[in-house]
């Protein structure tokens, strides 16, 4: 195995976990009070707040599957980057507080923008050398 196609999966990995774990641990298995109160910045109800959560949390499992499901493909990778800017700039409109927590999505949503980019120049290498 090269390290190349190590690096790749690695990053494939590590980023289709975290899709999965921040999917199923804070919003379906537990639902998090931050998770909800994210959603109720916007004006949702807490009911409404709830089933976001549940929708966002299948969505983000479904995210883990597409990033290894679709292992050569880039789209899954550039998806993520876009998202946790995405996700970022939201929580920082209308949960800013969050911004300054232990173990932040500062912290997270940078590191799996960095993972993603590091992965989508990577899987040029595997694709194109056929690792």
């Amino acid at each position: 195995m090269s390290s190349t196609f190590l690096s790749y999966a690695v990053c494939r990995c590590t980023i289709a976990f975290i899709w999965f774990y921040h999917g199923l641990v804070p919003k379906l298995l537990y639902l998090h009070e931050d998770e909800l109160a994210m959603s109720m910045a916007t004006g949702l109800s807490r009911a409404g707040a709830e089933q976001l959560a549940i929708i966002g949390g299948a969505f983000e499992i479904g995210m883990s599957v597409a990033v290894l499901l679709f292992w050569r493909q880039r789209w899954p990778l550039l998806l993520t980057a876009v998202a946790m800017f995405g996700l970022l700039v939201f929580v920082a409109m209308f949960q800013p507080v969050l911004l300054g927590a232990a173990f932040n999505p500062v912290t997270t949503n940078i590191a799996v923008m960095a993972l993603s980019v590091v992965g989508l120049h990577l899987q040029r290498l595997v694709v194109s050398h056929n690792v």
